[in-house]
């Protein structure tokens, strides 16, 4: 048995989703260091569906020993229409349909739980708060656990099936400040379970980023451009996004809004956006590098590593003034802007678009901030202290 044992609903290189990314980084991170450490996970790629894409069993990836399990049932198509009416008033919602819609949100394995209940050595760590292997395995475990939330001020968190998960968790692995005043807010018994803002190491890649080489490969040309990067879900601010920008570039008359990333809700054509899909790690880094300003215009994330890789690639960032944790990121380290409506934000995109020393000393000082708080020796030193107070 591992050392750490990680819980996950999805797991892999080439899952895309915060939470997923966050467990993968710390799993081989820790493994490289010489710590014996596990992935107990589902076969699925997407959370949609939860189809069974990976093969069964055991494999070793980045020198981590991962095991996946076939899910017992694909995520039901009504799902998203009852998840709607439940989640209109989730303080309302009767235990029993709570946990329903636990069942349904899936992804549910009775022989990923089985090897949850298996595990007799180490600790467990889940992740995230709101899937049916973190909220069924808790109760299952027979040594202490982590409970890695990534929990967002969403109607979900507010289910009366989440507070014997928080209150049962051996510690608590916050990704910043303000994921920890949530989760003390509406679970106030927590304050004295153990806990830590521990983050997530984010670090620049081995390769050598080329923005050129991005531009050319895209045909962005030498037009300013700033960038979207991840899920494109409506609920993480895409479709608002689109719509602000179009607004903006109308007056402007020029400047490109590039989409990357797999797209779960399509997105009306606008002149000026530019829709790639999913990208390599290299074409990543390289158009993170190439833009003039990321955007995260998501109001729900816990930590959003991306907002931290742009500063490492040396783009300034601007983000949802509504989003906690990644205003936070902005304020703390002076690396990037916010906007709380259409005209913040048009005012936010020409500065950043029209003034180069600008971009360029937001994106030193958020630089900064990421090499000093986010290194995986701080984030290290932070999730081992936490780990041994429970071990």
């Amino acid at each position: 048995m591992s050392d750490v044992t990680f819980v996950a609903p999805r797991y892999g290189a080439d899952v895309v989703g915060g939470a997923e990314s966050g467990a993968r980084a710390l799993a081989t991170r820790l493994s490289a260091d010489g710590m014996d450490v596990s992935v107990l996970t589902s076969r699925a790629r997407s959370f949609d569906t939860w189809a069974d894409d990976y093969p069964e069993g055991t494999t070793v990836e980045e020198g981590v020993s991962v095991s996946r399990f076939s899910v017992d049932h694909p995520r039901s198509p009504n799902f998203a229409a009852s998840c709607d009416r439940l989640l209109r008033n989730p303080e309302q919602a009767s235990m029993q349909d709570a946990w329903q819609w636990i069942d349904e949100q899936g992804p549910t394995s009775n022989d990923l739980l089985e090897a949850i209940a298996e595990v007799d050595r180490g600790v467990l760590a889940f992740t995230p708060y709101m899937y049916h292997p973190a909220v069924r395995g808790v109760s299952l475990a027979r040594v202490p656990t982590v409970l890695h939330a990534a929990a967002h001020p969403e109607p979900p968190l507010r289910l009366p099936v989440f507070d014997d998960l928080f209150n049962s968790a051996s510690a608590i692995a916050h990704y910043s400040r303000l994921e920890q005043r949530l989760v003390l807010d509406r679970f106030p018994a927590t304050v004295l379970t153990p806990q830590a803002v521990t983050g997530l190491p984010v670090e620049a890649p081995e390769f050598e980023i080329d923005p050129v080489e991005a531009r050319g490969f895209f045909g962005l040309a030498d037009e300013p451009f700033v960038l979207f990067l991840g899920r494109v879900l409506r609920s993480k601010g895409a479709h608002e996004l689109v719509d602000f920008f179009a607004g903006a570039r109308e007056r402007r008359g020029d400047g490109k809004l590039v989409i990357a990333g797999p797209v779960v809700d399509e997105i009306p054509k606008s002149k000026g956006v530019v829709c790639v899909g999913p990208v390599s790690e290299q074409h990543k880094f390289g158009l993170l590098a190439a833009a003039d300003a990321l955007i995260n215009p998501s109001p729900l994330e816990s930590f959003s590593l991306v907002v931290l890789e742009a500063w490492l690639a040396g783009t300034p960032v601007l983000v949802n003034g509504w989003c906690g944790p990644t205003r936070d990121h902005c304020e703390r380290s002076g690396g990037g802007l916010w906007y709380s409506n259409f005209v913040e934000f048009e005012v936010s995109l020409n500065r950043l678009l029209d003034d180069a020393d600008l971009r360029d000393n937001l994106a030193e000082a958020g630089h900064g901030y990421v090499t000093e708080s986010f290194s995986w020796a701080a984030v290290r030193r932070r999730y081992l202290s936490l780990v041994s107070q429970v071990r």
